[in-house]
């Protein structure tokens, strides 16, 4: 199975052309979100940033590690930019969805108003509680 999902993925990369990647991190979950963009629609996923495993560790594929999923908005300036997904909490007997909400903003790309540069991406997430992460954001 994930022969198949690697298969699929370096497929997809070698036809799609992104506009902009961005990659936060949120520090009160340890998980990263990584968006991929192009033109100002694109996808967005998240995982746990897992250094060490915790003892027990209970193997739940693939929930174990992504943790969100959902669409990207970027307007056209690359000054701002909305996703929105669902985010999913991982209980030993049952997992739950909950809707996922993020406002990002490049401050950099604000001030100077060059939508070419990389930046700085800021950004504020609302699923069941307020979350902030920092991070990168690329344009090609």
């Amino acid at each position: 199975m994930k022969n198949i999902l690697t298969f699929f993925i370096v497929l997809f990369s070698l036809f799609a052309r992104a506009q902009q990647v961005d990659i936060l991190y949120i520090p009160t979950q340890n998980s990263l979100v990584a968006s991929y963009n192009f033109r100002q629609v694109g996808l967005y996923a998240g995982g746990y940033y897992i250094t060490t495993i915790p003892q027990p560790y209970i193997y739940t594929t693939p929930i174990s590690i992504i943790n969100r999923i959902g669409l990207s908005y970027i307007n056209k300036n690359n000054t701002y930019g909305v996703m929105f997904g669902g985010f999913i909490e991982n209980h030993i007997t049952n997992i739950n969805v909950i809707p996922d909400l993020w406002i990002k903003i490049y401050p950099i790309r604000m001030i100077i108003k060059n939508k070419k540069n990389p930046d700085l991406s800021i950004g504020i997430n609302y699923s069941n509680n307020l979350k902030y992460g920092v991070g990168v954001s690329i344009p090609y």
